[in-house]
């Protein structure tokens, strides 16, 4: 660890001799009495895809996991999934399927968003009651207010076409406000066919449909400001071809309100934030609907999956002498329901989670001041994770195990029915007491440069699948090995140290933002063989291969990113992200799943002087991923590099015409991030790594009024 540490501020200090300038247009940074956020301003630079996670890659040490075209996962510096804090404005976002086809950012359609925000470097206590990956933020566009007491209407309409596979995206907005009230209407329909791969190999199973909308009244006063919010959240029959089945439905409801109070004039307190949100999930999928090669009848299967959460969080701000202390306390309480049949068998059922409860309450402290010329942020947070689970059970599995030796069960429904015994005999009410520390320091060297140093302890508690997952199945939270899990009630909370060093660095022409990072993650919960006798019998039965058990291991996760710009002049300027990270069990020797390779993004961008026309040619270049994770047998794979070009005509103040054209010369390529195929009669083998879209052409009209 010494040695990465000074590489680190070998690396930093060669660095602070570069230049640099004051802000991206496409990426906005705010230093670190803000945080450290880095946003990506969606309603100036759409991007073509309507899944928000694209948006990540243009972000430094951010990418996106792919398992299907709407339901990719956020990555951050080598975490994902559970990992990964992600809200949608101020409410914390609810995955109800238990393999996470509705992924957060699935509710959150980049066409309607302001933008998308990512607090680089270690998240402060205050944003996030488990943030040991990251945080993020999506943004809803629901306009402004404006500055007149009478009341005006305004909006937008997004019109996009895509030529491969036929995806078209919709996206309105319609504001009606004044100075102190606003009334806003989202809307978002997007659709897709199969998409076709470089070499025009069609990847089967990629179509997809959804549907978001988004109701919500905002008043504000010089004191106050009030929020309340509802939305609607429908996907049908959209194929995730990484995954054992596809998305039937996903229906979601969501509400909640915020409230924002000034009381610098009435308390020793000068603000206080409440919001209230609630959101309920019915999702049904199946191996057999959407399949070109759907398995046999006596195999098909579909997972009723239903989740419900109540978030909440109360903070207040005291001022003190020289600094200012938050105060705050939250909660989220969540119960989660899966429930596997056979249509065509009404004696096949499988309880895999029956009211399984994750109630977490959080409460924090976190100062903020100067001292000596630094800038300092240090906060604690301490959080109480309550689990519990009823009774489950299974009936109607049939088939025997012909290579049993220790005859622990000679069929498949005498294991189930172990572990379910096994199961409902345990003690299921589990608690977890977790604890965070964070110290953020901040100064200027000089009038150009900024140097940061982030110190963090982070906690996180095993979420409910990786506790109570009884019965071996691949349920893995959109991790998509391909391998049957199963949970440990055993498991003890992540407990990641974590040191981050940053550069800003600003020129009148030109600049960068390098950050560099070392976390070491004790009881990293990962998948490692399991020993029961039951579960692997039951789990050959099932796969053909025994299950691998969520388990406690250790991990480190290093790298460095950065992203920078320059402007050459009027009308030439470039700008690129460079991500590095590597991911190792320090337990056993071993790499950890799923992690981006080394990738980069080169923008050049030309604005007409006579014309109101901007033109963009990109580069995206990623590395071979050679250091894979042997546990889950991932392939190693090959790196490349596309091109991207496009255009933006502002016709006038209400019209702008944007098009281009992704993957210029059609490479064929697959990223390292985008897990294998598990549906067959498509061009790509079962197996194989799901490849990214082949030559695309784009057209986007934006209306405003």
């Amino acid at each position: 660890m010494r040695n990465k540490i000074l590489f680190c501020l070998v690396f930093l200090t060669s660095l602070s001799q570069a230049n640099q300038n004051s802000s991206l247009e496409e990426i906005t940074i705010q230093a670190f009495p803000l945080s450290n956020e880095i946003s990506t301003d969606l309603s100036n630079n759409p991007t073509p895809s309507a899944d928000s996670a694209e948006v990540l890659k243009r972000m430094p040490g951010a990418n996106a996991n792919g398992n299907g075209p709407i339901t990719s996962i956020a990555q951050y510096r080598g975490m994902f999934g559970d990992r990964i804090s992600v809200k949608l404005d101020s409410a914390p976002t609810l995955t109800g399927g238990p393999n996470a086809m509705d992924t957060p950012l699935s509710y959150a359609p980049s066409g309607l968003l302001s933008d998308l925000v990512i607090y680089r470097g270690i998240t402060p206590v205050s944003q996030a009651q488990e943030s040991i990956g990251g945080h993020m933020v999506a943004k809803l566009n629901r306009g402004s207010f404006t500055q007149s007491q009478e009341l005006n209407t305004s909006g937008y309409a997004v019109f996009q076409q895509n030529n491969n596979g036929q995806q078209a995206n919709t996206d309105i907005q319609l504001v009606n406000a004044n100075n102190q009230h606003k009334i806003s209407l989202l809307g978002s329909y997007n659709e897709g066919d199969n998409f076709s791969a470089g070499d025009n190999k069609t990847v089967t199973g990629t179509q997809y449909q959804r549907e978001r909308y988004d109701l919500a009244y905002e008043s504000k006063t010089s004191t106050n400001e009030f929020l309340i919010f509802a939305g609607r959240h429908n996907v049908a029959n959209s194929g995730t071809p990484a995954l054992a089945m596809d998305i039937i439905n996903v229906n979601t409801d969501m509400a909640g309100l915020k409230l924002s109070s000034d009381l610098a004039n009435n308390s020793v307190f000068s603000e206080l934030n409440l919001a209230i949100a609630w959101a309920n999930v019915n999702h049904g999928m199946d191996n057999h609907s959407l399949r070109k090669q759907p398995p046999m009848t006596m195999k098909y299967r579909h997972n009723q999956a239903n989740a419900e959460n109540l978030s909440w969080s109360l903070d207040t701000l005291l001022p003190l002498t020289a600094s200012e202390l938050k105060l705050g306390i939250d909660s989220n309480r969540q119960t989660h329901d899966s429930l596997i049949t056979n249509p065509t068998n009404d004696h096949f059922e499988v309880n895999n989670f029956v009211d399984s409860e994750r109630d977490s309450l959080g409460v924090f402290a976190e100062l903020n001041g100067n001292h000596h010329s630094w800038d300092y942020q240090v906060g604690y947070r301490h959080n109480r994770i309550e689990l519990n689970s009823a009774t489950v059970g299974a009936m109607g599995m049939m088939g025997s195990d012909m290579d049993m030796n220790n005859n622990v069960c000679s069929a498949m429904h005498d294991c189930a029915n172990e572990l379910a015994n096994a199961f409902n005999q345990a003690d299921r009410t589990l608690n977890h007491n977790t604890n965070n520390l964070v110290v953020k320091l901040n100064r200027a060297l000089d009038k150009d440069t900024a140097l940061s140093i982030d110190l963090g302890i982070k906690q996180r508690a095993p979420s409910y699948r990786e506790t109570y997952l009884w019965v071996p199945l691949s349920i893995t939270g959109g991790l998509a090995d391909g391998r049957n899990y199963v949970g440990n009630l055993n498991l003890k909370p992540e407990t990641s140290r974590e040191i981050n060093l940053g550069l800003s660095k600003s020129k009148a022409n030109f600049s960068i933002q390098p950050q560099i990072f070392y976390r070491q993650i004790d009881n990293y919960i990962q998948g490692t063989a399991s020993t029961d006798l039951a579960v692997n019998s039951l789990s050959n039965l099932m796969a053909g291969s025994p299950a691998l058990a969520y388990s406690n291991t250790n991990a480190e996760i290093y790298g460095l990113d950065t992203n920078w710009n320059l402007s050459i002049n009027n009308q030439w300027s470039a700008d690129g992200v460079v991500s590095y990270v590597r991911g190792k069990r320090t337990d056993v020797k071993d790499n950890l799943y799923r992690i981006a390779p080394t990738n980069a993004r080169i923008s050049v961008n030309y604005q007409s002087a006579q014309l109101p026309l901007e033109i963009s040619v990109e580069s995206i270049i990623y590395a071979r991923q050679k250091h894979v994770a042997s546990y889950a047998n991932e392939s190693q794979t090959a790196g490349y590099g596309i091109v991207n070009l496009s255009a933006q005509w502002t016709v006038n103040n209400q019209l702008q015409v944007r098009s281009g054209i992704t993957n210029l010369f059609d490479r064929y390529y697959a990223n390292h991030l985008n897990s294998v195929n598990r549906n067959g009669g498509s061009d790509i083998a079962v197996g194989e790594v799901i490849p990214g879209m082949g030559r695309t052409l784009y057209v986007q009209a934006k209306v405003e009024f």
